[in-house]
C-alpha cells in the first residue's frame, strides 16, 4: 500500500500529526482547505474519487466540488461545503459529522462520509455505502491490498527513510511478541535487535540494498520479552523511499536442522558401536537430545528371548518411575506385545490402553517400537505434550538404525565365536593331529625297510591312508585359517601352473598325466593362493579322470581355464561341485571349496562346464592381466 503526499508544496501546510493520521488510516482520507481544494490524501482516496490507481498525486490542487457532490434528494444544502458545515454543526464537537456524498467521476459510488473540521479546513474519511440490494460494496483496490497485508501469514512492515515503522501487519507484530501492531508504529527497527546485531545487519545490508534495491539475510532478532529468535528477512525498496520488510520466523527450521544433525551424529556413533549396550545408549541419548523425548528407554531380549530387560534409559525415566521393570509373557505389557507381534504402537493416552503394564503411568504419550528379535525401544512425553507426525517419523528412523546396528553387532559376535572355534580347530589340526600323523608316517617308513611279502602290501595301504589324512588336514587348515593374507602381485600363469602341476601329479601318483599350456600371460594374484587354486583344480582332474589324464591350462580375455579329457561332470551336478563336502569319488570334498574361496578373495568367479573333449572345464573370470594373454 502507498503512503505518500499529494504534493510536496501542499503537504507542507498540513501538520505532521495530521499527515501521519491520514497515512495510517485504512479508509480513503483526504484533507481539504477552507476553499475546498485538496491539500493531502492517502493512497486509497485517489482510486475512490477518480478511479486512478496511480496514487494521490492525481488529486493535486483539485477542487473537491469537481470530485464530489451532494446526492439529489438529500436533506440539507446541495452545496458541498455547506453540506460539510451542516454535518459538523449537527454533531457533538468530539464526534465526526456524517453525510452522504457521491463521487462524480471514477467509481460514481455513493460514499458515507465522516467529516471533521480541522484548522486547515476539512478532514473527510470515506466508506462506500451498501447497494440497493443490501450487498456490501465492492472494496477498492487499495482496500483489498490493505486487507491482504493485514491478513498475510508472513510478517510485513513498511519503514520510512529514517528506519521507522509506518505500517505493521498483525503477523509482523506477533513475531516480535506484540499484540497490537500500533505498538510498533513510529518505533525504529533497531529497537528489535541487539545493538551488535543491528550494527552488523546495517553494515551487511546497506551496500547491497543501495545497489540492487533489495536484500535477504537471516539475522537474529529479539522478541518483546528479550527472547532471541532466528529470522529470514527480505527488504525491498519502494519508489517513495520507503522499505518493505518481510519477516519469517526460522526457529522451527533451525530446530529441525539441529535435530537432523544430531541424528546424523548418532548414526555415526551407531556405526562404530561394538556391543548392544553401547548401541542402546546412543539411541536413547539421541531420542532425548534430538527428538525431545525425555522418557526414552531401550529393552533388550535375553538370549532365549523369554524376557525384556532394561538396557538403558534417560534420567527422566529414573526420576519419574519408582522402578523400571523387566517384561515377559507372564504379565501383559505394551512392550511385550510390540516385541512379540513385531508391530510398532503409538499410544496418546497409554494409561487407558488395553494390556498396559501400569495403568497409573505418568507418561502422557508413548511410542513402542520393536527392534527385530533384539528388543524394543520405548519413548514418550510427560504432561500435555503430544507426538507430531515428524517426530514419529524420525523416531521410527532412529529405531530402524538401532535395529540395523544390533543386527550387525549380533552377526559380528557370532562371527567372532565362529573364528574362535576355527582357531581352536586349527590348533588341533596343526599339533594334536599332525604330530601323531608325522610319527605314524615315519614309523611306517622304518617298518617298510624291514618288511617283506604281504606286510609290504599292507604298509602300502597304510601309507595311502596317511597321505589321505595329510591331504584332509591341509585342506581343512586352508579353510579355517582363511585368506586374509591376500597380497596381489604380477604372477606368470605358465610358471605358477607348472609348479602346481608338478605338485598335483606327484600327490596323485599320476606319472602318465600330461599338461598342455595354451597361452601365456601375467596376472595380478597372490602367488601362494593362486598356486593352491591351480593345485586343487589339477588334483581334481587327476583324481576323477585317472592317472593318464590330459589337462590343458589356457587363457581367455578376462581369465583362464583348466580343462581335461576325463568323463566330465553331469549338468545336474555342476551347481553343487563347489559346496563343502561334495565329492565325486575318493576326495575330501574340500578341494573345489578351496578353489571357490581363493577366487572370491581375489574378486574372481569360477564357472564349471564341459571341455571340448567331453571332460570337465573350470573357467576363472574377472582376472586383471598385467600382460595380456597370448597364444
Amino acid at each position: 500500500m502507498e503512503f505518500r503526499e499529494v504534493s510536496d508544496t501542499n503537504s507542507a501546510v498540513v501538520p505532521g500529526a495530521l499527515r501521519a493520521f491520514v497515512d495510517e488510516s485504512p479508509q480513503p482520507v483526504v484533507v481539504l482547505d477552507q476553499e475546498g481544494r485538496v491539500r493531502y490524501g492517502n493512497g486509497a482516496v485517489a482510486e475512490v474519487l477518480t478511479g486512478d490507481a496511480a496514487g494521490p498525486a492525481a488529486l493535486t490542487d483539485r477542487l473537491a466540488a469537481d470530485l464530489l457532490a451532494v446526492p439529489s434528494g438529500a436533506a440539507g444544502s446541495s452545496d458541498l461545503l455547506a453540506a460539510l458545515e451542516e454535518a459538523v454543526e449537527a454533531t457533538d464537537p468530539d464526534e465526526p459529522g456524517e453525510c452522504s456524498l457521491r463521487a462524480t467521476i471514477g467509481s460514481g459510488a455513493t460514499l458515507s462520509t465522516a467529516v471533521r473540521a480541522v484548522e486547515e479546513g476539512w478532514l473527510l474519511s470515506f466508506r462506500r455505502d451498501a447497494g440497493a440490494d443490501g450487498a456490501e460494496p465492492t472494496p477498492s483496490r487499495a482496500e483489498l491490498l490493505r486487507q491482504a497485508l493485514d491478513t498475510a501469514a508472513d510478517g510485513i512492515a513498511v519503514l520510512d527513510a529514517d528506519g521507522r515503522y509506518r505500517y505493521v501487519n498483525p503477523a509482523h507484530a506477533e513475531l516480535y511478541g506484540y499484540d497490537d501492531p500500533a505498538e510498533l508504529v513510529g518505533g525504529h527497527w533497531r529497537d528489535l535487535y541487539d545493538d551488535a546485531v543491528a550494527d552488523r545487519l546495517a553494515a551487511d545490508a546497506a551496500p547491497v540494498f543501495e545497489d540492487a534495491g533489495e536484500w535477504r539475510g537471516e539475522p537474529v532478532a529479539r522478541r518483546r520479552d528479550g527472547e532471541p529468535f532466528p529470522q529470514e528477512l527480505a527488504l525491498s525498496a519502494l519508489p517513495n523511499g520507503c522499505i518493505v520488510c518481510i519477516v519469517r520466523d526460522r526457529t522451527e527450521q533451525h530446530r529441525h536442522e539441529r535435530t537432523l544433525r544430531t541424528l546424523r551424529e548418532a548414526t555415526g556413533d551407531l556405526l562404530s558401536a561394538t556391543d548392544r549396550e553401547r548401541a542402546a545408549e546412543v539411541a536413547v541419548e539421541a531420542a532425548e537430545r534430538a527428538l525431545d523425548l525425555p522418557l526414552s528407554a531401550v529393552y533388550l531380549a535375553t538370549d532365549d528371548g523369554a524376557r525384556l530387560d532394561p538396557a538403558t534409559y534417560t534420567d527422566a525415566v529414573a526420576a519419574t518411575f519408582d522402578d523400571v521393570p523387566a517384561f515377559d509373557g507372564d504379565r501383559e505389557s505394551l512392550a511385550w506385545r510390540a516385541f512379540t507381534t513385531g508391530e510398532a504402537q503409538r499410544y496418546d493416552d497409554p494409561g487407558t490402553a488395553e494390556g498396559v503394564y501400569n495403568p497409573d503411568t505418568a507418561a502422557a504419550a508413548e511410542l513402542v517400537l520393536p527392534l527385530g528379535d533384539h528388543g524394543v525401544m520405548i519413548t514418550g512425553h510427560l504432561g500435555d505434550s503430544e507426538f507430531d507426525a515428524e517426530s514419529v517419523r524420525l523416531t521410527h528412523t532412529l529405531a530402524s538404525s538401532l535395529t540395523d546396528t544390533l543386527d550387525r553387532v549380533a552377526a559380528t559376535e557370532q562371527l567372532r565365536g565362529t573364528n574362535d572355534r576355527l582357531e581352536r580347530l586349527s590348533a588341533v589340526l596343526s599339533h594334536d593331529l599332525r604330530d601323531p600323523l608325522n610319527t605314524a608316517m615315519a614309523t611306517t617308513t622304518l617298518a617298510r625297510a624291514e618288511a617283506d611279502g604281504d606286510v609290504v602290501e599292507r604298509l602300502d595301504d597304510l601309507e595311502s591312508v596317511h597321505a589321505r589324512m595329510e591331504t584332509l588336514i591341509e585342506g581343512v587348515l586352508a579353510l579355517t585359517q582363511g585368506l586374509s593374507g591376500i597380497d596381489p602381485a604380477p604372477v606368470s600363469l605358465p610358471d605358477a601352473g607348472g609348479e602346481a602341476w608338478r605338485t598335483a601329479r606327484t600327490a596323485g601318483d599320476a606319472s602318465g598325466a600330461t599338461l598342455s599350456v595354451d597361452g601365456e600371460g601375467v596376472l595380478m594374484a597372490d602367488e601362494t593362493h593362486l598356486q593352491r587354486l591351480l593345485e586343487n583344480l589339477f588334483g581334481n582332474a587327476v583324481n576323477h579322470a585317472g592317472s593318464e589324464v590330459s589337462v590343458t591350462l589356457g587363457t581367455t580375455a578376462d581369465g583362464f581355464y583348466i580343462a581335461d579329457d576325463g568323463p566330465g561332470i553331469p549338468p545336474e551336478q555342476r551347481d553343487r561341485v563347489f559346496e563343502r563336502g561334495v565329492t565325486g569319488g575318493d576326495g575330501t570334498g574340500l578341494g573345489l571349496d578351496i578353489v571357490s574361496e581363493v577366487a572370491t578373495a581375489h574378486g574372481w568367479t569360477v564357472e564349471v562346464g564341459e571341455s571340448g573333449t567331453g571332460g570337465a572345464r573350470f573357467g576363472v573370470r574377472g582376472v586383471e592381466w598385467v600382460e595380456p594373454p597370448s597364444g
